[in-house]
């Protein structure tokens, strides 16, 4: 079979399809080609979207036990669990396959990519090159808890090797493609930490071009050159932007995320993110506000974080050929009795760091329970109970928590 050169593609949801959009047109201005988008959400009617891309459903894929997946993962698990599927897939017809996240903007030709490809098997890039400076809170701790490469990139060429590690990937993404990092795991990104352990053709990129993104920003600056190219720390051309958690609201802000060192935001930095938030703005326009399909049962009920953690839990006791999403079936059956459905059928929010301030009397009451738990059984069965509450937190480890 005659193979093509390469092929690039993306996975996301309708809700970050207007992201996906504008990565394919900045790919299409630097490489001619389109990008695959995998629409990882239930089919539905989007009209007539133009532009230089491959839209396929991720129904249309026939993927094995893929509703099992699409319910014991929510959707950032999900898709990123399907990436090392994907890139197999597209090995089949392409010598050479390159991912890239949503979120990211391309400004540069990818002949870089192709070319350390040649190299290697597999191409991964780090979060950052240098450590995080010693006055920084948490220096280093976040890439230990969320792996030592960003997964918003990779690339692998058709080798045995290739072949071998896209396998042993998805095997792991398959069954625990979690994010749980108390757990030390975080989604399929953490697994990637210790491939090289297990193959030896992988390239880690050093070129300060490849993911450039907020969490970098302590050892990257933008500059211009005299013919107007964005360059790296006026070493490496800017081949792609990772705009993560994008503050789309304050664009000059680059991310809602805390950035380590603010001092290279500088003017032209600031000018690519207006930009790029002003480049989705058109696409997001034309595209409806769908809700996630993946997160309500077949009569609306929302499924909860909850109750997909303890459907992980019983799934192997489950019949192989079972509907998790019909409202008649055992799945239904097993939330209503173990009340894992919601009274009032209300969304899951994220609390964070972000959030304590506005919680401070529940956190001064958990103060006092606990105060009272140390107090009643002493400093060492205290930390036991501490050690208990981190295994505890994982309801799918917890089978004898369900009834069924």
């Amino acid at each position: 079979m005659n193979k093509n050169d390469y092929v690039a593609f993306t996975v996301c949801n309708i809700a970050y399809l207007h992201k996906a959009l504008v990565l394919a047109d900045s790919f299409f201005k630097n490489t001619k080609s389109l990008l695959k988008i995998y629409i990882i959400d239930t089919k539905r009617d989007l009209g007539v979207i133009s532009g230089h891309h491959k839209i396929i459903w991720i129904e249309e894929l026939n993927i094995p036990d893929f509703n099992n997946l699409a319910f014991k993962y929510d959707i950032t698990e999900l898709s990123t669990s399907l990436k090392p599927y994907l890139a197999k897939l597209n090995l089949e017809n392409n010598d050479k396959v390159i991912f890239f996240d949503p979120d990211i903007y391309i400004f540069f030709k990818i002949n870089s990519i192709l070319e350390d490809l040649d190299e290697c098997s597999i191409l991964l890039t780090p979060h950052y090159t240098k450590p995080e400076p010693d006055h920084w809170e948490n220096s280093d701790i976040g890439m230990m808890r969320f792996g030592s490469f960003n997964l918003g990139f990779f690339g692998v060429r058709s080798t045995s090797q290739s072949h071998e590690f896209l396998d042993w990937w998805h095997n792991r993404c398959m069954r625990f493609c979690f994010f749980e990092t108390q757990f030390g795991l975080s989604t399929d990104q953490k697994w990637l930490s210790i491939a090289p352990c297990f193959y030896s053709n992988i390239k880690i990129s050093f070129n300060l071009g490849y993911n450039m993104a907020f969490w970098n920003l302590h050892e990257r600056c933008l500059y211009k050159d005299k013919n107007g190219n964005l360059m790296v720390n006026n070493k490496d051309p800017l081949i792609f932007f990772h705009f993560s958690s994008f503050d789309e609201n304050q664009t000059s802000n680059l991310s809602t995320r805390p950035i380590i060192d603010k001092k290279n935001i500088n003017d032209i930095l600031k000018c690519i993110s207006m930009e790029y938030g002003e480049s989705q703005l058109s696409y997001k326009s034309k595209i409806e506000n769908f809700k996630y399909g993946y997160d309500y049962m077949s009569d609306g009920k929302y499924i909860s974080p909850t109750l997909r953690r303890a459907y992980a839990s019983i799934l192997p006791e489950l019949d192989k050929d079972h509907d998790p999403f019909s409202v008649n079936g055992a799945v239904a059956k097993f939330a209503a009795k173990n009340g894992l459905f919601e009274r009032k059928n209300i969304n899951y929010r994220t609390y964070g760091y972000a959030d304590k301030e506005n919680h401070s009397l529940k956190f001064s009451f958990i103060y006092i329970l606990f105060r009272m738990i140390l107090k009643i059984t002493g400093p060492n069965n205290f930390h036991n109970f501490s050690r208990l509450l981190v295994y505890l937190s994982s309801y799918r480890q917890n089978r004898d928590l369900w009834k069924i």
